[in-house]
């Protein structure tokens, strides 16, 4: 997982009374933080790609860690944000802890539109508290990718472990695709399945595995009750939703069930609800089924003007 800035990244709590003694210090932009120094010295430059843990709490709540998924991985570029992190980059080893506090005021009041503020996920009075490590510091991108690349295939063969259980425990009946999304049939469709290239049109509930619905098209709570229509393949939807949807038949009825790594991952639409690597349940009805999509409407024809009569 790559990150720019950390100004709005969810991550949540860890303890660091191991680390030492240390002091809090302010950044130029205002932010408070204390360092809890490692034992190496490899220092951080610009141009370099850290790999960091971290975790992030709002009133002493967590609201996302790395811990139990995957580090993130940070580009370190001249360029700093007021009252981020990225303005203590360069100071840090590998190693090296660091515990920040951030007041959401402060944010609100330099970027109010932003949509974690307008969907009052984040709210005025609200502390943030940023506990990281720095694990590893890598000169080239190329070699920071590799790494990411190692890290990523761990954790996508763990989700699949837990994905696995889930459906043994609760005794679903599924198959399960190629990439590892379980489509379980509630009621049999007719006709092929839709495979790769076809226009479809399905409603659709999502879900979380606790049972809480952040999205539908038949709930008019969701505002927006109407088929939804796409072509399977084509990266209009995320992989997991599409690739369950291409074993589908027109008319059948089917739980499909995605694991983060092919849902919203790390870093889903605040608005949601959706937690970062939460995996989904979509209950999904396939309308219809057709070739190819329509030919979009033509554009209205430009107005003659009436010239005046002499």
């Amino acid at each position: 997982m790559r990150i720019k800035n950390l100004l709005f990244v969810l991550i949540a709590v860890a303890t660091l009374a191991s680390c030492g003694q240390s002091t809090y210090r302010k950044t130029p932009g205002g932010m408070p933080y204390k360092v809890f120094s490692g034992k190496d010295t490899q220092s951080i430059a610009v141009g370099n790609i850290i790999k960091v843990t971290f975790t992030r709490t709002i009133k002493d709540s967590v609201d996302f860690t790395t811990e139990g998924s995957l580090p993130v991985y940070v580009p370190i570029t001249p360029n700093s944000t007021p009252y981020d992190l990225s303005e203590i980059w360069t100071k840090l080893k590998k190693g090296d802890s660091v515990i920040a506090t951030q007041m959401m005021d402060t944010f609100i009041n330099r970027n109010p539109q932003h949509p974690n503020f307008l969907s009052g996920q984040y709210k005025k009075g609200d502390k943030i508290v940023i506990t990281l490590k720095i694990i590893e510091v890598f000169a080239s991108d190329s070699l920071a990718k590799v790494d990411e690349e190692k890290q990523r295939k761990e954790w996508e063969s763990k989700e699949g472990e837990v994905m696995a259980k889930y459906i043994k425990e609760k005794n679903i009946k599924a198959e399960m695709t190629s990439s590892g999304v379980y489509v379980e049939t509630i009621t049999p469709g007719t006709g092929n399945p839709v495979g790769t290239g076809k226009y479809v049109s399905v409603n659709y509930t999502g879900t979380s595995f606790s049972g809480f619905k952040f999205d539908s098209n038949t709930d008019s709570v969701f505002q927006h009750v109407a088929p939804l229509s796409f072509t399977t393949a084509s990266g209009e939807m995320t992989k997991g939703f599409d690739d369950g949807v291409q074993l589908m038949r027109k008319g059948e009825h089917a739980r499909i069930y995605v694991p983060s790594s092919l849902g919203y991952g790390a870093q889903p639409d605040p608005r949601s609800g959706i937690k970062p690597y939460e995996n989904l349940i979509f209950d999904i009805v396939v309308l219809d089924i057709k070739d190819k999509a329509p030919p979009p409407p033509p554009a209205p024809a430009p107005q003659q003007m009436q010239m005046p009569q002499q």
